[in-house]
């Protein structure tokens, strides 16, 4: 059934991602963009949402989270990419009802990284020693001025495998993937909108008139309004809500 009007939510999710909000980053953290879908999800005049993506993702945990509050969400959503989407930006893109991604947009790093710096030879050349007195094997594991031993290595390794693993088996989930495209993926390539549309990781090429579009097929509207969470944070609560009810 085709409704007269309503709202849809443009939701940003910029940049690196992490758990908890940064003084300017409320909208790269898992707790903000989660907040701001339940906003969402509690305002009945919006009927969808458009997730504006632009990210290379961040902690595997907060990757997590913001998926599976998108997958759990009853509105369509909308995933549309920008410049990119990629490791856990991705897996939160393939969380929405559909994907939309300029021919230019870059899409896919599936994999995981781990980067341990090592300063210990440079303390020693100014002279600082550092012991460390601990219990347990791996107490002390990731420490930047010790090398990590087989058995630390060991277990860095199959925790980075194991993250891998589900990472790829979420992504297939939401997307239907075949096996041979999930193979390919585990090598973390990226792909270009017009090589992700082929082999399944995006619906449609385009951009934000696209993913309006969607959105306003998915949720039977014939007339929309955009309202963008990334403006309303830096407006005053009745100016928002002056907004939405005169229109």
């Amino acid at each position: 059934m085709m409704r007269a009007k309503g709202l849809i939510a443009l939701l940003p999710i910029k940049g690196t991602i992490a758990a908890e909000n940064s003084l300017f980053g409320f909208l790269s953290s898992s707790t903000g963009i989660i907040q701001a879908i339940e906003d969402v999800e509690r305002r009945k005049r919006i009927k969808a949402v458009i997730f504006e993506i632009n990210s290379a993702g961040g902690t595997p945990f907060a990757a997590k989270e913001i998926a599976t509050r998108i997958k759990a969400m009853k509105k369509p959503t909308i995933a549309w990419v920008r410049e990119y989407a990629t490791s856990g930006g991705y897996w939160i893109a393939s969380a929405c009802d559909e994907i939309v991604a300029d021919e230019l947009s870059t899409l896919g790093s599936i994999g995981v990284l781990s980067i341990r710096p090592d300063i210990g030879e440079l303390l020693k050349k100014f002279g600082v020693d550092i012991e460390t007195l601990k219990t347990g094997i791996y107490k002390g594991l990731g420490l930047p001025y010790e090398t990590p031993s087989e058995e630390e290595r060991a277990l860095l390794e199959a925790e980075l495998e194991e993250i891998k693993e589900y990472f790829l088996s979420a992504i297939a989930a939401n997307r239907g993937l075949d096996e041979g495209t999930l193979k390919e993926l585990a090598t973390a390539k990226v792909y270009l909108g017009r090589e992700a549309k082929e082999i399944g990781l995006i619906d449609y090429l385009g951009g934000k008139d696209t993913a309006v579009a969607r959105a306003k097929e998915r949720s039977g509207l014939k007339r929309e309004k955009i309202i963008s969470y990334d403006e309303r944070r830096r407006k005053g609560v009745l100016r928002r809500l002056i907004e939405e009810l005169l229109w």
